[in-house]
């Protein structure tokens, strides 16, 4: 469980974004909830993923990075 809550929809942006990652993925991940608080951060991180996206990154390539990422943060998730 996360330490903060993710927020609502702020703006038309927020929810363009939440509408999409609804209907990609279900539900909208947390962490996607918590980046929402910050803008540019939230828009990065839509960026990156909009990246990713076209760039067609094997899932089982992207879990790898961002485990040895994870590892060389020393984030303990």
């Amino acid at each position: 469980m996360a330490r903060i809550e993710g927020s609502k929809p702020r703006g038309l942006y927020q929810r363009g974004v939440y509408w999409f990652m609804k209907r990609m993925l279900g539900r909208v991940p947390e962490p996607a909830r918590i980046a929402a608080f910050s803008k540019p951060v939230f828009k990065g991180r839509v960026g990156m993923e909009q990246a990713m996206q076209k760039l067609r990154v094997p899932p089982g390539l992207v879990a790898l990075a961002q485990i040895r990422t994870a590892q060389r943060i020393g984030c303990p998730f």
